[in-house]
């Protein structure tokens, strides 16, 4: 018996040597790849470092810095970018994947065909160099496939981070869309956020017109579920201005879409609790270009495209942290992908920096959807998000877009 049991023992222990053995062979064999002689513009906001060097191994960043610093493992696949530029990958922080070019398509449209154009927007935009989006609102059958489509390896596409529905009131902001879902009161709000969350949602938006206690039950939830939660601000569903957003930054959102009408005291509050916004400005002076923004908002209450410029000009003046977002829904489907980089160059417009767009665009985007310990930035450590372009961005944002190389997870994409 005593036998018996040494050699089981003696088994157990080969069993586990192998194993460690296995384990530490695929380690050593993990491949690494090394981006050479670009120049670097890491997303932190720092100058940028001419003929840099970055080491990639598996999924993440092994070591970035100027190339005569960087030794370069036996072995490893060299890339040469010399002459090109390294940035990381870009952050879209307002997409709707899902939604349809144009009403008929609406009326007409299944979860399954909005499945299949959430993975067309994807894909546009992996060629673009924007490597995450995060979906503000959009069927949750079609969200919930195709984040398992990328977790069983069906699709080898960019990272999306979904709000599945937004969660808004009867006759609210959004009500009656297929991405939507109807709350009233404290506890539906809450209810909501539990169910989003239990179909494997980290991300929740809610929309006018909801009450001080609806909102503060939603971020409740939000937080004890230890999830982010963003709110649409105001607009055409304020019933008195402002109200909507006041009452969302009061509750506690860590997030504010859009630049609508608000009062300084508003965008005060929102710096002293730093509420970070989106404004989607591009998409708005479409919206202006096509008459598609309701007529009372412009008779009535006075908006115009230099209502949202300036309210842009003061939260920078206010150092509220702003991302990137694009919201072209319907018609504005088809300015895709190149809205994005409208939305950068406006913020160069309106006062900002070529870096600070830059930075709105990667580490901001990360800040926003709580991964900055991931993404948005090129550092050791980081998930190996990247892209290489020809030209200078800080010279001209017109080289976006068409990035020669653009690496997920570790993976290259090359489009030569």
């Amino acid at each position: 018996m005593k036998n018996l049991r040494m050699i089981f023992i003696f088994f157990i222990f080969l069993v586990f040597i192998s194993q460690s053995l296995s384990l530490t062979q695929e380690k050593k064999e993990e491949a690494v790849i090394a981006l050479v002689g670009g120049t670097l513009i890491d997303g932190t906001g720092a100058a940028p470092v001419p003929d840099s060097t970055v080491l990639i191994q598996g999924k993440k960043i092994k070591e970035v810095g100027p190339s005569a610093k960087i030794k370069i493992p036996e072995g490893a696949k060299k890339i040469d970018v010399k002459g090109r530029f390294i940035l990381p990958g870009f952050v879209d922080l307002h997409i709707h994947t899902t939604y349809p070019f144009n009403d008929i398509q609406y009326f007409t449209d299944s979860d399954s065909l909005a499945t299949l154009r959430a993975l067309h927007i994807l894909n546009m935009y992996l060629k673009s160099g924007v490597t995450s989006v995060r979906d503000v609102g959009s069927p949750v059958q079609s969200m919930q496939a195709v984040l398992a489509a990328a977790q069983l390896g069906y699709t080898d596409t960019i990272r999306l981070f979904s709000c599945g529905n937004l969660i808004t009131v009867t006759g609210g902001h959004g009500d009656g869309l297929r991405a939507s879902l109807a709350a009233d009161g404290p506890w539906e709000f809450r209810k909501a956020v539990r169910e989003m969350f239990k179909k494997g949602f980290r991300h929740i938006k809610i929309s006018p017109t909801f009450t001080l206690e609806e909102a503060k039950a939603a971020v409740d939830e939000a937080n004890i579920l230890g999830i982010r939660i963003t709110a649409h601000g105001g607009g055409q569903s304020d019933t008195i201005p402002t109200t909507m957003t006041r009452i969302a930054v009061q509750a506690g959102v860590q997030c504010i879409e859009h630049l609508n009408e608000m009062e300084d005291d508003v965008l005060d509050l929102m710096a002293q609790k730093g509420v970070y916004n989106v404004p989607t400005l591009a998409v708005y002076r479409e919206l202006y270009k096509a008459k598609g923004v309701p007529k009372f908002l412009i008779e009535k209450r006075g908006w115009t495209q230099s209502m949202h410029e300036t309210l842009f000009k003061k939260a920078r003046a206010r150092k509220i942290v702003m991302g990137i977002g694009t919201d072209a829904v319907g018609q504005f489907m088809k300015l895709y992908p190149g809205i994005y980089f409208t939305e950068m160059k406006y913020f160069v417009e309106l006062g900002a920096s070529p870096m600070e767009a830059i930075v709105a665009a990667t580490k901001v985007g990360a800040l926003v959807l709580d991964k900055a310990d991931e993404l948005g930035t090129i550092e050791a450590g980081k998930l190996a998000d990247i892209q290489v372009i020809k030209g200078d961005p800080l010279q001209s944002f017109d080289v976006l877009g068409q990035p020669e190389i653009v690496i997920v997870d570790g993976k290259i994409h090359e489009f030569k």
